[in-house]
């Protein structure tokens, strides 16, 4: 029973993340920069609890931030005509970018940021931020399955001509499809930062390439996808447990650590492709 809850506690961010890059890719523009969006986000939320006192409103300020930030380069984007493929990938580079030099300003160090006024206990924390994830995660299948906006978003990528015959412009679902990805970052990077008590750099921990495996492996399916989560999260489990089996006594722990992408890498390489 420990084993099922520890795999749903690990499951809950990347679930969050998985349907935020789904949406994008319903949106016809998958969100590559999810990995360092989630850093950004987890860095924020440490900022602004700190200065407010309060790890809610610390989440909220994050959310918001990482979503102006990302509203105002899509935008910027559009209106160059740059290729959002490429503007996409660059947005990792920005945000790791902005991350170190706000950490570099604000507390003077580019390491791990650890404070007494930012310590919560880690079951309630693990508890709440999983309940958080799921609450999101259930809004948007509820958003993309039962509203009428959720199903323009679900031919935005497909068939945009549709949206221009009922005079709706595609433009705009394709930039909320990556505030719908951003919004789901900053959630779960906050979650890790609220788990760990401390924001570390690269605390993603691949999360974020993780999510964007998971919608190739769903086929833009949400239940394929999330099955592909629920795998990768067992596997996870696995990597961080199995060091206790006698049998992976010798195994080096590096080895064991990167077991959930290789397992991600396999599972690409196994699926067929479709025709």
């Amino acid at each position: 029973m420990q084993a099922i809850v520890s795999v749903l506690h690990i499951a809950a961010p990347l679930l969050l993340l998985t349907l935020g890059a789904l949406v994008s890719e319903y949106g016809g523009r998958l969100a590559m920069f999810m990995e360092y969006a989630i850093n950004l986000g987890a860095f924020f939320c440490y900022a602004f609890t700190l200065a407010s006192g309060s790890p809610i409103l610390g989440t909220i300020l994050s959310l918001l931030t990482v979503l102006v930030t990302i509203l105002l380069l899509e935008r910027a984007a559009a209106k160059l005509k740059a290729n959002m493929f490429l503007i996409s990938l660059a947005m990792n580079l920005l945000f790791a970018a902005l991350a170190t030099f706000f950490s570099s300003q604000f507390f003077n160090t580019r390491g791990v940021l650890y404070s007494a006024d930012f310590k919560f206990n880690p079951a309630l924390a693990r508890l709440t931020t999983s309940i958080v994830c799921y609450a999101a995660s259930i809004l948007i299948m509820a958003f993309l399955m039962f509203t009428k906006r959720g199903l323009r978003m679900r031919v935005t990528g497909t068939n945009p001509d549709l949206l221009f015959s009922q005079g709706t412009n595609p433009d705009i679902y394709r930039c909320i499809s990556w505030l719908f990805a951003g919004g789901a970052a900053a959630l779960a990077g906050s979650s890790l930062a609220l788990r760990l008590s401390s924001y570390v750099p690269g605390m993603s921990g691949g999360r974020g390439w993780t999510a964007l495996a998971a919608v190739y492996l769903g086929r833009k399916s949400p239940l394929l996808a999330g099955a592909a989560v629920l795998f990768f999260a067992v596997t996870e489990f696995a990597s961080t447990n199995i060091q206790n089996v006698s049998l992976f006594a010798g195994t080096p722990p590096s080895l064991l650590l990167a077991l959930p992408y290789l397992a991600a890498l396999l599972l690409i390489l196994i699926t067929p492709k479709k025709k």
